[in-house]
């Protein structure tokens, strides 16, 4: 009698529900199963089936030049800070440019720039692209800002990179800009023809896009000659054009605060906006109260709707760094936070409460990006990553926690 087997669209149906770090060892199974968890359909599959449960979540945190991955799976229960053996190398710090589909952007301060999948090991180094602009930013010391974003171009299935490098022309504020668009399908850099009227506050160094949709989003401010006031950038990935039409919500200004810093973010599929509100501008990394807005329309301004606000207690801390959104449990109800000086914070939103993590053993970290698990790669280019101790990984095979 013939043995029986299941349909390969059962197959797939039950192997897109797990983690990564299993697929990698169900591939050596044989031919049949490692053909079809390498196809771009399954590949496809099991990364709309994690973003659609919220599962295979992790938030990696950036630690001068260590990165560190925690588990933020419900079914979990989450656990320590586990250090990654990351693809970029500069003792001074790495930065995490922006994450899509499992793929993270890293960079070094000498601005080499690697895409790497945490959970495969695979990590593609980018051309070199020189900054065109450059200026005298305090005591004769030459400094760019510069804006990066990192997401997908789902029409053309390309990965893009875009950076905005900003500098000051002359003593009237006047700037000028270089924008150049990195195109994972070319595997090369471009540079962006038209005219940037915007320009980033000098209190940050760095920024970052978040990806929702098709777009990318940074919060602004409009060229001097309108006035300086806070706008949505967004930079359309397929258009390749930059537009100011999303709007803001009418959120709390300075009335009883000194300073409010407002940052952009994502919660459940959505763009969300985060407000840290600081009642002394000396204490410019301590919050005292966090207001989170939601955009249940995208564009529509009426759909603005503030999801809940956070006063420090002593539950929680009694003061608290500036808050992210990392991300949204829906079948519990619950957003994930990320305090930059104490570690993580879970919102309720049914009870209304807030509570500290205190089962995760992290480091402090400047800077944090949730990043889903995914077989997701690029065209060509890839590499495979190596294990600690210089050891070429072979089967991109990881455990608990270790991409």
């Amino acid at each position: 009698m013939a043995k029986k087997t299941l349909p390969w669209e059962i197959i797939a149906d039950i192997l897109c529900r797990l983690p990564v770090k299993d697929l990698l060892r169900y591939r050596c199974a044989s031919k049949p199963w490692c053909s079809l968890i390498d196809g771009p359909d399954f590949i496809k599959l099991h990364l709309n089936h994690s973003k659609q449960t919220n599962s295979n979540l992790a938030a990696v945190l950036c630690y001068k030049h260590k990165l560190f991955s925690v588990d933020l799976d419900p079914l979990g229960g989450g656990g320590a800070a586990v250090e990654l053996n990351h693809r970029i190398e500069d003792v001074h710090g790495i930065q995490i440019l922006g994450s899509c589909n499992g793929l993270l952007a890293l960079s070094n301060w000498r601005g080499d720039v690697v895409l790497w999948n945490p959970s495969t090991r695979m990590y593609k180094n980018l051309p070199i692209s020189n900054v065109d602009v450059s200026y005298d930013f305090l005591f004769g010391i030459k400094e760019n800002l510069e804006m990066y974003g990192f997401g997908h171009d789902p029409i053309n299935n390309d990965y893009k990179l875009v950076r905005t490098t900003v500098h000051v022309t002359g003593s009237h504020g006047d700037f000028d800009s270089d924008v150049k668009i990195y195109s994972s399908n070319a595997n090369a850099w471009k540079m962006y023809k038209r005219n940037f009227p915007y320009c980033l506050s000098i209190k940050k160094w760095r920024w970052y896009g978040v990806f929702v949709g098709s777009a990318l989003h940074w919060v602004v401010l409009r060229k001097p000659g309108f006035g300086f006031v806070h706008l949505i950038l967004t930079f359309d990935l397929v258009t390749e054009e930059y537009h100011d039409q999303v709007p803001l919500p009418e959120y709390e200004m300075c009335r009883d605060y000194e300073f409010v810093d407002i940052s952009l973010g994502v919660l459940g599929g959505s763009l969300c906006l985060v407000c840290n509100y600081i009642n002394d501008p000396r204490l410019i990394a301590l919050s005292f109260r966090v207001d989170v807005w939601v955009m249940r329309q995208y564009g529509v301004k009426e759909s603005w709707n503030m999801m809940f606000s956070i006063e420090p207690t002593r539950a929680i801390g009694i003061t608290f760094n500036f808050v992210t959104v990392v991300g949204y449990f829906k079948s519990y109800d619950e957003v994930i936070l990320h305090l930059d000086n104490s570690g993580f914070m879970l919102y309720d939103l049914q009870k209304k409460k807030a509570k500290k993590l205190s089962n995760f053993r992290l480091p402090f970290a400047f800077g944090t990006q949730s990043c889903v698990g995914s077989l997701v790669g690029l065209n060509s280019g890839w590499s495979k990553g190596l294990e600690a101790g210089g050891t070429r990984n072979t089967t991109l095979m990881g455990s608990r926690g270790i991409v």
